[in-house]
């Protein structure tokens, strides 16, 4: 009983360790820049993943190694290897899992880039690094190296709004992929390859023709609307960010509300017209003509339309004065008071000031 006992807490320990051997995504995110992985074979694939698996020693690419072999997700894992290319990957099954996936550049001076990222899945949530390291061949080390990609930040700081690192089987531009869930769409962060280094070259917007055609068709606005900025930002404090784009002399702006794939611009700006935002608000004012003066007001709730309001001030010459007008949800036949009232149960006008990102 005693050896049998002895026998049993032996294979314990034993499963034990082997299940705290493989290190977490935190602990790879807080300690791989400092640590130079040495004694790589050679600069194929497998080879640079075998090594930094000897380094960071994580389950999805200890069960890649085990059997290099591309499958049709068969198993745990559906596994990709592409040794020509210099691309390997696998992808735990279930919405509860680990993945990686790495490639290798070939660089001018003879070394090599090799990229890893890792990946955990949280349900509907991704916490995900990308890796970056320069191979030397004489030296036999992969060195951690930092560039533009590695210190990316999302345009919408919001873990339900997943961004995945797609590494590049074919040809060599890395896209940094935003995915936004009540937009069921995504923005794409383009990194091109130049020899020596990946670089920022350009974002694109799902359905981004679709919204320039909304403005121009509501705004019949000139060429110079070409929309070549844009953030995300959350007017109304639902957690759902809107889409804010402009031009590059950021007289033409457009605001657009995306719930559930539905895209629908809350408002605009062109010319001498410019925004007014209050606390789930946000008015166009400018010219409506010689001698008018508009304010165009929406208000939000959950990232949609909720109700409007619209002050016109006209000067009549014949009587040599302002006179006031107002509309509330469509309806004109509302008094003056009602009117000023409407705009007042606004609050204070704020100050946002937009940190534009380019689109090209």
């Amino acid at each position: 009983m005693k050896t049998l006992l002895s026998f049993l807490l032996l294979t314990l320990s034993v499963l034990t360790v082997t299940a705290q051997e493989y290190v977490t995504i935190e602990q790879i995110s807080g300690g791989w820049d400092k640590k130079i992985i040495t004694d790589v074979k050679d600069g194929s694939i497998l080879s640079l993943v075998r090594a930094f698996n000897n380094a960071w020693h994580n389950r999805p690419t200890t069960d890649l190694l085990e059997n290099p072999v591309s499958n049709d997700g068969e198993g745990d894992y559906k596994i990709v290897v592409d040794s020509p290319n210099g691309y390997v990957s696998a992808s735990e099954l279930g919405d509860d899992g680990e993945s990686f996936s790495a490639c290798v550049w070939k660089r001018h001076n003879g070394h090599r880039l090799f990229a890893f990222v890792f990946q955990k899945m949280h349900g509907l949530s991704i916490s995900q690094i990308i890796l970056f390291y320069d191979y030397d061949h004489d030296r036999g080390t992969l060195t951690p190296e930092y560039n533009e990609l590695a210190k990316f930040s999302p345009s919408f700081n919001d873990s339900y709004h997943p961004i995945t690192y797609m590494l590049p089987r074919e040809g060599k531009d890395i896209v940094v992929n935003e995915y936004l869930m009540n937009w069921y769409s995504s923005i794409r962060h383009i990194y091109k390859w130049d020899g020596m280094e990946l670089y920022f070259h350009s974002v694109e917007i799902e359905n981004f023709d679709v919204l320039c055609k909304e403005y121009d068709e509501l705004f019949d606005a000139f060429e110079d609307s070409d929309f070549t900025k844009y953030i995300l930002h959350d007017f109304d404090d639902d957690g759902n960010p809107e889409l804010w784009l402009s031009s590059e002399n950021e007289e033409y702006q457009a605001i657009y509300s995306i719930v559930k794939g539905e895209v629908e611009l809350l408002q605009g700006t062109y010319f001498k017209t410019s925004f007014i935002f209050y606390n789930n608000a946000i008015a166009a004012a400018g010219s409506c003509g010689t001698g008018c003066f508009s304010t165009q007001c929406v208000i939000l709730k959950d990232s949609k339309p909720f109700r409007t309001c619209d002050e016109f001030q006209t000067w009549n010459f014949k009587k040599d004065k302002m006179e006031y007008s107002y509309a509330i949800d469509g309806n004109e036949n509302v008094s003056r008071k009602e009117g000023e009232q409407m705009f007042k149960s606004l609050g204070k006008a704020i100050e946002i000031t937009p940190n534009f990102r380019k689109l090209q």
